[in-house]
């Protein structure tokens, strides 16, 4: 009797969290050895519980307990790992637009003219100004979208050196970013950061389950590529824009992983020559 319960509260557990991580994305080897651990581990006591037990009622309770013991360490586990915030040292070298995040890259995106809709839901259409709040950065431009899962670090970082020149909080819903127009309607966080060569902005949005978005920046202050922006508290997006030039090279593409202070995004040149509007 105490095998089939441990086997079925194993099994149970086992089943539960590789669902949840499809759900919250994670990487399938990873989810699959991490759920069989746990669910190993937390079954060990209840093997010398289950003998104990001799009603229904309680073999039930049992393995209820050992599947919420199997989900209470894996959650456990998770926080432990989400509130990282390793130092980060980033690549020599001018002229390099950094990741603001860690994570995958959703989308790599071109926005012809501040006037073009980058989506269009339902009738509404959806320009680039109403992403970052901002006219700064509405022309012609390149977007560049990393989501975070919750095995990421949340603590976001600043893709170029330069000056804070604006930070705007934008009020909004909390729908999944699976939507193609949540960038545009969630809660989020601009940060437009500039220099003699290139202005950009970072846009830290929520998602369903986010409910802040902080930033460790202030207007005016001076900051370095690859400081310490803000954090998105569990699993969320953050986009990039740059301007559209010919001097401007995207390198990355939908799908690559990318480390936030490390991870060269662009490359453009640098002119210090160039002046700030």
């Amino acid at each position: 009797m105490k095998w089939g319960l441990s086997a079925l509260g194993t099994g149970s557990s086992v089943l539960l969290m590789l669902l949840l991580g499809m759900k919250w994305k994670f990487p399938k080897l990873l989810t699959v050895v991490g759920a069989a651990v746990i669910a190993g581990l937390t079954a060990l006591p209840f093997f010398w519980i289950y003998p104990l037990i001799t009603t229904d009622w309680g073999q039930a309770i049992g393995v209820f307990g050992q599947i919420s013991a199997a989900l209470a360490l894996g959650l456990s586990l998770i926080l432990l790992r989400f509130w990282r915030d390793p130092e980060r040292v980033p690549p020599g070298g001018d002229g390099l637009v950094l990741s603001a995040a860690d994570g995958k890259v959703l989308y790599v995106k071109t926005v012809d003219e501040g006037t073009t809709p980058w989506v269009t839901k339902g009738g509404r259409h959806y320009l680039l100004k109403e992403l970052t709040g901002t006219s700064l950065l509405a022309g012609s431009a390149h977007v560049i979208g990393v989501e975070m899962s919750f095995l990421d670090v949340h603590v976001t970082r600043c893709p170029i050196a330069g000056q804070v020149k604006l930070q705007k909080h934008i009020e909004g819903r909390f729908i999944s970013l699976g939507k193609e127009e949540a960038p545009f309607v969630n809660a989020r966080l601009t940060t437009i950061i500039e220099n003699a060569s290139l202005t950009t902005a970072a846009v830290q949005v929520a998602s369903r389950l986010v409910r802040r978005v902080e930033s460790y920046l202030s207007v005016g202050e001076r900051i370095s590529a690859g400081q310490r922006l803000g954090m998105i508290r569990f699993g969320s997006l953050v986009t990039v824009v740059l301007p559209q030039r010919e001097d401007v090279r995207i390198e990355v593409k939908p799908g690559d992983r990318v480390t936030a202070g490390v991870s060269v995004l662009a490359r453009y040149e640098v002119d210090d020559e160039r002046t700030v509007n």
